[in-house]
């Protein structure tokens, strides 16, 4: 067998074999280089001397330089990462907003009598027909208002139960037909000077006293109290002036929620309220008298809201200061741990999202849930749930009890977050008696102002106050701020980057094409691969071929050929 002198070609030690020691440190070599080349042509500062430098010792103290001044970036980013993550809004002061872009507060009137004398003396006989007598209707009639403020009642359960069934009503029901209608309520209304129907700009609502009547009130119309079947309001309803063009008419507060276009008392609400002393039957205060509660449209009426008392022949003025939360756009991209507020449409429920309402809502079950019921006038948004009867005030009371004998915060309990844009609202009163002194207007022309009491609400600035929220950086000014950062440290910008990934590409690209040239340049030539062998005379083996093969490794794009062959030796393969 012929044997043929080994050569060097495709030698790991040139070509770099792939896995092999050579070939990695080929590589970092590659990398090394690419490095040299770029600090050598950098724009940032000082890292050109850590390879031109003339001695090293020169070359260590600006490679010691250019790192301390790499950390102290990082260290100068990463504490501006951090103020900005834990604190990333701002809140902005503005005085100078027109009052007119400011929405009208809600004004809801509930009289402290919740039993109409009225309304009572016709149940009162329809409950004596069927075996109650006076002494215990009037018992019945003094305990419905504990349904609003339990105290102990002078009922027992057995017929406080019985009295529902007799009359085939709920509870709801009940308190509905012994409130005093507020077209009783209401004499005489205006808005911006100009005199409506009040039944027609008021409607009866719902608040944290029970039934009352709401102007501008916008939190939960689903249900209108005015289509119920109520025989005895129509009974006690006052006969309604005509009006021609009623289908056409703007009333306000009743599709929109207001705006004022200025301040004073003739740029607002006036009302004469007719709180009729002598109709008291069951009041839930020491006074006979009407609470005016000022508050957020869309809020119900409870907790936030402002309270004023107006007593028969007084004449009230309620000037109004108004705030405005706003937040902007971006703060909805805070997460919500963060930026601790709820924008519209984040919160489950068709109905906007307030917080006074969250929190009205969450003292209520926490106070009535143990004993399985929530009072009547809580809003109708449950009505799986039993409401709160004479029957339940005893569960009430002693949960109460309990409560108080633990420190509890029923509002952080509740979960509930503040609005990211809310209005509120500051209502200052001031009451004077009235006196028979000559004046006249249309709000009191022809009234008996023995009787009567009058109601003026409006802005008293022209102004109001608004916090604007906005994010403290955003993503552009947080941007700018790493680069300003990085440009004081280094003196780099973004090009620097754009450079590092240049010279660092082209030298890749050049070492691998240094490498397919050197794979080429050292093939040897086909002489040297193949030689024929001698003839063999064994007439069997006559028909086949017999090659000696160069016992080299081929380079990789190379190995694939029309022959086999081993590679254990010079030895010859058959076919």
């Amino acid at each position: 067998m012929k044997t043929l002198p080994r050569h060097d070609y495709n030698s790991p030690k040139k070509m770099g074999k792939p896995g092999g020691k050579l070939g990695r440190l080929s590589g970092m070599q590659t990398l090394k280089r690419a490095f040299r080349v770029y600090f050598e042509n950098t724009g940032l500062h000082g890292f050109r001397y850590i390879i031109t430098g003339r001695t090293s010792f020169d070359r260590n103290v600006w490679f010691a330089i250019c790192v301390a001044a790499i950390v102290f970036c990082l260290i100068l980013m990463l504490r501006l990462w951090e103020h900005f993550s834990n604190n990333p809004t701002v809140t902005i002061i503005d005085t100078s907003n027109p009052i007119k872009d400011l929405q009208f507060p809600g004004i809801t009137i509930c009289n402290n009598n919740k039993v109409y004398k009225e309304h009572a003396d016709l149940i009162a006989q329809k409950l004596l027909i069927n075996g109650f007598d006076i002494s215990m209707t009037n018992k019945l009639f003094s305990s419905l208002m504990k349904l609003i403020r339990p105290d102990k009642i002078e009922i027992d359960n057995a017929t406080a139960s019985w009295v529902l069934d007799t009359l085939g009503y709920s509870v709801e029901k009940l308190m509905f037909e012994l409130m005093q209608p507020c077209s009783s309520l209401l004499v005489r209304c205006a808005w911006l000077g100009q005199l409506y129907n009040c039944n027609k700009i008021f409607k009866t609502v719902k608040s944290n006293e029970g039934f009352c009547c709401g102007f501008n009130y916008h939190y939960d119309l689903s249900k209108n109290y005015e289509d119920s079947d109520s025989w005895l309001t129509n009974i006690t309803a006052t006969e309604e002036e005509p009006d021609s063009d009623s289908s056409s008419q703007f009333l306000p507060g009743i599709g929109d929620i207001l705006r004022v276009p200025g301040t004073g008392r003739d740029i607002g609400l006036s009302v004469a309220l007719n709180i009729d002393a002598a109709n008291y039957k069951s009041s839930i205060r020491q006074y006979v008298g009407a609470n005016v509660l000022v508050h957020d449209s869309i809020d119900y009426p409870d907790v936030g809201a402002q309270t004023s008392s107006l007593i028969p022949g007084q004449v009230m003025t309620l000037t109004l200061s108004g705030t405005r939360v706003r937040s902007s756009r971006d703060i909805r991209n805070i997460p919500l741990s963060k930026r601790m507020c709820l924008f519209d449409g984040e919160s489950p429920g068709e109905r906007k999202y307030s917080y006074q309402t969250c929190i009205s809502e969450c003292i209520q079950k926490n106070t009535y849930s143990p004993c399985g019921c929530l009072p009547f006038f809580f809003p109708d948004e449950h009505p799986e749930t039993r409401t709160c009867y004479l029957t339940d005030v005893d569960c009430i009371l002693t949960h109460r009890r309990r409560l108080s004998e633990v420190p509890l915060s029923h509002i952080n309990d509740c979960n509930c977050l503040p609005q990211c844009n809310d209005e509120t609202y500051d209502a200052f009163s001031e009451s004077i008696q009235l006196s028979d002194i000559g004046y006249d207007s249309e709000i009191t022309h022809g009234l008996n102002i023995k009787n009567i009491s009058f109601l003026y609400v409006y802005f008293r600035d022209g102004s109001y106050l608004e916090y604007r929220k906005d994010t403290i950086l955003g993503w552009d000014s947080l941007l700018a701020s790493f680069g300003g950062i990085f440009g004081l440290c280094l003196g780099g910008s973004v090009i620097s980057f754009i450079e590092f990934l240049y010279y660092l590409t082209s030298e890749l690209l050049a070492a691998r094409k240094e490498k397919r040239e050197l794979r080429n340049e050292n093939l040897p030539p086909a002489s040297k691969l193949f030689t024929p062998g001698p003839v063999n005379k064994d007439p069997r083996k006559a028909d086949k071929c017999v090659f000696y093969v160069w016992n080299e490794q081929f380079p990789r794009q190379n190995q694939k050929s029309t022959f086999g062959f081993r590679n254990d030796g010079l030895r010859p393969y058959r076919e």
